[in-house]
């Protein structure tokens, strides 16, 4: 399965990002996402996409799914992600199947195709929040 992008800058820092799925605008000086915030929304997307996947098949539901991610980078070339934090916040789980919500997103966290390559170069930390 291939993906494809096209990322077009102008002649300074600002550019679009288009895929056949929409297009969002890049830059580096706040004029729209930067790099690594992309990075951290694809990794929250492939790790919810997983996880509802996990969750379909155990016949469990869930309200909603809030991640707020943190990655930190090391200071040293090349400045690749040190750690990356991950707080989820779910609503609308019944409290006799949070354990089995939990055990879903620990697969998720594990089968996740970004997550299991942020976690050959960072420390990841998970918590979720039932809410």
């Amino acid at each position: 399965m291939a993906n494809q992008i096209k990322l077009s800058f102008d002649n300074g820092n600002d550019g679009l990002l288009e895929s056949k799925s929409g297009k969002t605008e890049v830059s580096y000086i706040g004029n729209g996402l930067e790099p690594y915030e992309l990075f951290l929304g694809g990794f929250a997307s492939c790790l919810h996409a997983t996880f509802k996947g996990i969750v379909a098949k155990k016949k469990l539901t869930f309200e909603s799914a809030i991640y707020d991610v943190i990655g930190v980078k090391r200071e040293t070339v090349p400045t690749t992600l040190e750690t990356l934090t991950s707080i989820v916040t779910i609503t609308g789980v019944e409290e006799g199947k949070q354990k089995a919500i939990q055990k879903s997103m620990d697969m998720a966290e594990r089968y996740c195709s970004i997550s299991a390559l942020i976690s050959e170069v960072a420390d990841m930390k998970f918590e979720i929040i039932f809410k």
